[in-house]
């Protein structure tokens, strides 16, 4: 197979990241190199051991506000429903994108050399209090039927965290399918979430 003369470390990374989550941490440098279209000694230019190369490939996604950063934005304009079907995708995308690095990478006890940084759950303190501000926003403005906006903020992170998880851990992509999942979870959330037609200045009260 030809190889490319150069290869960015992203690059390696990328083909890195892939290899090892299909094979493990029993996947080689060789397995990589094939992947990326060089030769093993490229790798080793940027890495200098297999240990390295995995937890660079496995390193922390940034999540800060990853979730949340069009809902500031989003208040007042648009659909509401269809603002929360999308930040459940988002949220269900990167659960999906991280968990597999975090389950990796924490089954795989390095050498100590090098203090790595494992991929950790998302912190979703501030992803939450950006979604419960929106709906917060949304209800003062008559766009969602007030209450307590923490519940649906709440019901919203968990369902999709829960439901991408349990696809992860299960292996079980093939058997469900997610955009339907969560548009039926946003169409029964909204049921609850939907403002009343009739205001209350319109009757009279």
């Amino acid at each position: 197979m030809a190889r490319t003369a150069t290869i960015s470390k992203f690059q390696i990374l990328e083909a890195a990241r892939l290899v090892f989550l299909e094979r493990g941490f029993s996947a080689t440098a060789v397995d990589v190199a094939n992947r990326a279209g060089i030769s093993s000694a490229s790798i080793f230019k940027h890495f200098p051991t297999k240990e390295a190369l995995f937890f660079a490939a496995m390193e922390p996604l940034p999540h800060e506000h990853i979730w949340t950063p069009q809902l500031e934005a989003a208040t007042g304009h648009g659909d509401p429903a269809a603002d929360l079907l999308n930040i459940a995708q988002s949220i269900a995308d990167y659960t999906r994108q991280v968990l597999p690095r975090m389950m990796l990478s924490r089954s795989v006890k390095h050498s100590g050399e090098t203090p790595y940084e494992l991929p950790s759950p998302p912190d979703i303190l501030a992803d939450f209090a950006a979604i419960s501000s929106y709906i917060a926003r949304e209800m003062a403005l008559g766009r969602i039927r007030r209450g307590d906006p923490t519940i649906p903020a709440l019901t919203l992170i968990h369902t999709a965290v829960g439901f991408s998880m349990s696809l992860t851990l299960q292996n079980a992509a093939e058997l469900m399918d997610t955009q339907h999942f969560l548009a039926d979870f946003i169409a029964l959330l909204w049921r609850s979430l939907e403002p009343s037609k009739i205001e209350p200045s319109e009757k009279g009260i």
